[in-house]
C-alpha cells in the first residue's frame, strides 16, 4: 500500500492515540485501505485507548475499501509517528502480511463473495529518505 494521507488522532481527555492512514492498494486494482495503528500498552495487548488491537483486515464486498487495525509496540508507534512527519515527497509504502491468501486475478481484481476478515501477521514500513 502507498500512504496518501496520515493523521494523528487523540480522542478525548482520557489519553490514547492512533495513526489513521489512508492508503492506496498497490497489488489490488482500484482498492483503498483505511489503516489505524494503535500503540499497545503493557496490559496484555490492549491498546492505550482501551480497544483490542486485534491486527485484522476487514474487506467489504460492495465497495473497493478495506479497513485494518494494527496494534504495535509503543516504541514502534513513536518511531512511525516521527518518521511519517519527516517523510518527503515520495509516498510511504506499507506491506501487510496476511494469515490467508486472497484470490486476486491477473488484472488485480479481488474476488470475494462476502465480507471477509483476515488476520494480519506482520507489517513492514518503507520510508523514502530522498
Amino acid at each position: 500500500m502507498s500512504v496518501r494521507s496520515a493523521e494523528l488522532r487523540m480522542p478525548g481527555l482520557g489519553g490514547g492515540s492512533l495513526l489513521a492512514l489512508s492508503c492506496q492498494l498497490v497489488s489490488i486494482a482500484r482498492g483503498n485501505c483505511l489503516l489505524e495503528i494503535f500503540p499497545k500498552s503493557n496490559n496484555g495487548g490492549k491498546s492505550d485507548n482501551g480497544d483490542n488491537a486485534d491486527n485484522v483486515l476487514e474487506i467489504l464486498v460492495d465497495r473497493p475499501l478495506m479497513t485494518a487495525s494494527l496494534g504495535v509496540t509503543q516504541d514502534l508507534f513513536k518511531n512511525l509517528n516521527e518518521n511519517i512527519d519527516r517523510s518527503g515527497s515520495r509516498p510511504i509504502n506499507i506491506t501487510l502480511t496476511l494469515a490467508e491468501e486472497l484470490a486476486v486475478s491477473i488484472a488485480g481484481d479481488l474476488r470475494i463473495d462476502e465480507k471477509t476478515s483476515v488476520t494480519i501477521t506482520d507489517a513492514s514500513f518503507i520510508f523514502p529518505l530522498r
